[in-house]
């Protein structure tokens, strides 16, 4: 394809070195871009373009340590939620969870409040933290049982004789349930 600016080179996909605005601030960014290989003109594709939206998105986030969108999808996918069912689960709206992991950066309180609800660590962390604040004694350490597997020994009777039956063995043949249709009788009368 011929280039739109010069129209005498070719326009080819490779790596370019960008600078994303965010927020207004702004953001390097390496990314695949459609640039003419004489005057150097650059333009991105659809795919290019939401490649680049989600790169710039990432770096903002990355400068100021904010959840990726790696990371939020695998938030989300770790807690086996659907869209619907985690903007339920953060109380915002649906397209909010979608859009964040289109390229569109959370803001700093929204980041925090996804970081409690998802991150055990993060969620004890500032349970201590208002404890300490709030001068309340955090209660002693649940103590927490270590389960160690131990063979399995044959079941005996207490005089340790031989292994006792089984009723659930294959040449288990039940009794035969005895009716007593007279005494049945009896009770209702």
């Amino acid at each position: 394809m011929k280039c739109f600016q010069c129209e005498k080179g070719k326009m080819v996909s490779k790596l370019a070195d960008m600078t994303a605005h965010v927020r207004g601030e702004e953001v390097p960014v390496r990314t695949e871009a459609t640039i003419c290989d004489r005057c150097g003109f650059q333009v991105l594709s659809d795919e290019q373009s939401a490649v680049y939206t989600i790169a710039s998105a990432d770096a903002y986030r990355e400068r100021h340590k904010l959840l990726t969108t790696k990371e939020l999808k695998e938030i989300r996918q770790r807690l086996g939620m659907s869209f619907r069912a985690f903007a339920k689960y953060l109380k915002v709206g649906e397209a909010s969870p979608k859009r964040w992991e289109a390229g569109l950066v959370q803001d700093e309180s929204m980041d925090e409040l996804i970081r409690l609800k998802a991150d055990l660590p993060t969620a004890r962390n500032n349970v201590r933290q208002l404890e300490s604040s709030l001068g309340v004694a955090s209660p002693a350490p649940v103590a927490q049982a270590i389960f160690v597997p131990m063979p399995r020994r044959k079941a005996t009777d207490d005089r340790g004789r031989e292994p006792l039956q089984s009723y659930r063995r294959a040449d288990y043949v039940p009794r035969p349930r005895l009716d007593f249709p007279d005494v049945a009788k009896m009770c209702r009368n």
